[in-house]
């Protein structure tokens, strides 16, 4: 995969993000993910998980499906970007457009959270005034690391920085809990399991991203099952434990 495709795949991060790709449009980009190198990879969780960080924070606005002629109109603009960077690499020496990045991202955003002006404005303009968000500092760590395993007929990828003591959780085609049960993770130590967090069936999406903070000496992260009126109490077996090494 050369440098413009890794580029477009990380594009399509957000629209993963926001939910702005029907199924099988989906399927085709995370089919794209997992065939590309690491490298690419790791740029495309970064941007997801950057996106569903911008997406946390307006988390009171009313998400809605766009429709598809516009979800067309960000895919031909993607593909409009490939196309120009294709041809900045002969006048250029490979420059990207940000601009164009930043109002296809901006687009999506705005769309599918309905707030126009002020979601669109914050994303689009992260490459302005770049703020590092917590996982764009992860994956840019010179010890980042990544660990994966099947989670519930589904599949989960810690990557995480042994120095920051921080990780981000990316979960694809990991099933909601039953109502009423939650996922829980838990950091593993020396001194036994803590609780890094937990999700209701409300909080697992087909694509599912979560910062994980306090991680110093955990040497797993193990996922269970739970009761949603005992979030904090670890009442089964793991059903997934992955190593941090």
């Amino acid at each position: 995969m050369n440098e413009f495709d890794d580029d477009r795949l990380r594009d399509l991060a957000p629209l993963i993000a926001f939910d702005a790709v029907d199924e099988v449009e989906r399927a085709r980009i995370l089919r794209e993910v997992s065939a590309a190198d690491d490298a690419a990879r790791r740029a495309f969780e970064a941007e997801l998980a950057a996106a569903r960080e911008t997406l946390a924070r307006f988390s009171d606005a009313t998400a809605t499906d766009p429709p598809p002629p516009l979800r067309g109109r960000i895919l031909a603009a993607l593909d409009e970007e490939a196309r120009e960077d294709g041809a900045a690499s002969v006048r250029q020496g490979a420059r990207r457009h940000p601009r164009l990045r930043s109002a296809v991202v901006a687009a999506a955003a705005a769309v599918v959270l309905g707030v126009g002006g002020v979601i669109g404005y914050a994303v689009a303009n992260r490459s302005e005034a770049p703020t590092p968000t917590q996982a764009e500092q992860v994956f840019a760590a010179p010890d980042v690391r990544t660990t994966t395993g099947a989670v519930a007929g589904g599949e989960a990828t810690v990557t995480y920085s042994p120095s920051a003591g921080e990780g981000v959780l990316v979960m694809n085609d990991v099933p909601p809990p039953a109502p009423g049960s939650i996922y829980q993770m838990w950091l593993i130590g020396p001194d036994g399991p803590r609780l890094a967090g937990t999700m209701s069936d409300a909080d697992v999406a087909p694509s599912t991203t979560a910062v994980i903070t306090d991680m110093g000496g955990a040497t797993a992260v193990a996922f269970t099952v739970g009761s949603a009126a005992t979030p904090d109490k670890m009442v089964s077996d793991p059903v997934a434990q992955l190593p941090l090494r």
